[in-house]
């Protein structure tokens, strides 16, 4: 059955309502090889694909991941739950945030010993701000008619727009944290080389 442009949007929108990521608790008990992680994250993630082209991850990004330091190495090439809840997180942020901006969330929000904590509060966030967002999203789209392709394409132009000034906001509240955080490092490392100097070292 051929579903107009708005009956097409609205199924997906249903879609994106009812996903969340698993807790951590219910992420896979056992290490996975990449070939696992890859069919168990390509489930996961089929939710954001924008087109059947777009892949969401591949191993060459996960190794990147890795050689960037933003994910832990595997342990004899498997790849632990603290593994899946992190990536998820990265492939949930790097359409808006570059990959050192993810890093520096995750070495911040990751740096307690409780990964579980950490990985729910992101989970809990992304699954209420979606509902919220799709609810906006379903009363843009009451007055629409169902192929009306300027309306449907303002009501993108519209979300584009808030998109952009929430990552104007991210982009900028990072870069505060690494300025004052790298002043905080320069004053307290000439504070020391002062008292070194005081004490004749």
């Amino acid at each position: 059955m051929d579903l107009s442009r708005k009956k097409a949007i609205e199924r997906w929108l249903n879609d994106l309502n009812n996903f969340s990521f698993k807790d951590f608790n219910n992420l896979p008990e056992l290490d996975l090889y990449m070939e696992q992680v890859m069919k168990y994250l390509d489930k996961q993630l089929y939710i954001f694909q924008t087109s059947t082209d777009d892949k969401q991850i591949t191993p060459s990004m996960i190794n990147n991941y890795v050689k960037g330091e933003v994910i832990p190495a595997p342990k004899a090439k498997k790849y632990s739950k603290e593994h899946l809840a992190i990536i998820q997180e990265v492939c949930s942020l790097k359409k808006v945030l570059s990959l050192d901006e993810i890093k520096q969330i995750i070495q911040t929000t990751y740096k307690d010993e409780n990964k579980e904590l950490t990985y729910d509060h992101f989970n809990m966030i992304n699954t209420n701000k979606t509902a919220n967002i799709v609810s906006d999203a379903f009363k843009q789209l009451n007055d629409v008619d169902d192929n009306d392709e300027l309306e449907l394409t303002n009501i993108a132009l519209e979300f584009a727009i808030t998109a952009n000034c929430y990552i104007n906001i991210a982009k900028r509240i990072l870069y505060y944290n690494r300025t004052f955080k790298l002043n905080e490092e320069f004053q307290k490392e000439n504070e020391e080389n002062n008292n070194n100097e005081e004490r004749g070292e």
